[in-house]
């Protein structure tokens, strides 16, 4: 289920169930709607407006984080195949052919980053065999000196924590939210809303408050789903840190810097 047609789907529940209360409010007897009905109803209510505000809150933290995650993931990986380019420049000409590689591979892991990651792709297994073929290309170069042996280890190294920032995105593509866990969710802001619409007052004034309310918890549910589904959804981090990266290696590959890393 996409973000939006869930976020829908609460707005269209919790506003049904503010009608349904609106509605039914002058059809029950007048002892129902007496002031200590009224307090007790909103007693209940209360237990279960917090119960859905912690269940929200824990959720936005939970999407927050995978967002953040995935941001993070991003940056390290951009920022170890800059450090990855100014080691091979450090061993000399015989990486320039990993280096057009590495350059190759900054520019396909932005591209893949920038777009909406597809069901049949969520591993990226394009720009995975590049990464690996980049790994055998390293572990092929036959150093000479303790030097070579050095940036060879080095640059080894930095494979290691690109591979790693490579599963971080991976892992970190989406948040799964059970459909029975988003149904229970609605249902408890549903009854609250009937809640209140059985004793609030019939006029345009608080049917628009109604309306508010229910369109800023559909918001926050839009906001959970997108931040869960950093991958897939509208909102998404940027991969300006890749293509940035790119910009970097087009300069670098064209006047290449000789010199330790």
């Amino acid at each position: 289920m996409s973000s939006i047609l869930a976020s829908l789907l609460a707005l269209f529940a919790i506003c049904g169930s503010a009608v349904i209360g609106l509605w039914l409010a002058p059809k029950l007897p007048e002892h129902h709607l007496t002031g200590e009905t009224g307090t007790a109803v909103s007693v209940s209510m209360a237990v279960v407006g917090t119960l859905a505000a912690l269940v929200l809150g824990l959720m936005v933290n939970s999407a927050s984080s995978s967002y953040s995650a995935r941001t993070t993931a991003i940056e390290a990986l951009a920022a170890d195949i800059i450090k990855l380019n100014r080691v091979l420049l450090g061993y000399g000409v015989e990486t320039a052919g990993i280096r057009d590689g590495l350059a190759a591979y900054a520019r396909a892991k932005a591209n893949e980053i920038s777009k909406p990651v597809s069901t049949t792709d969520e591993v990226g297994v394009t720009t995975l065999h590049e990464l690996e073929a980049l790994n055998d290309e390293v572990l092929r170069l036959e150093p000479k000196t303790d030097r070579e042996r050095h940036i060879q280890a080095r640059a080894i190294s930095i494979l290691e924590n690109m591979v790693d920032a490579r599963w971080t995105l991976v892992e970190k593509s989406k948040m799964v939210m059970p459909a029975p866990f988003f149904v229970m969710l609605v249902a408890w802001l549903s009854l609250l809303f009937a809640s209140f619409g059985l004793f609030a007052p019939r006029n345009a004034t608080v049917m628009a408050f109604l309306l508010l309310g229910a369109s800023a918890i559909a918001g926050c549910v839009f906001i959970i789903l997108e931040l869960g589904a950093p991958s897939q959804g509208l909102i998404r981090p940027s991969a300006d840190p890749l293509y940035q990266v790119v910009r970097e290696l087009q300069i670098t590959i064209v006047r290449p810097v000789h010199g330790p890393a």
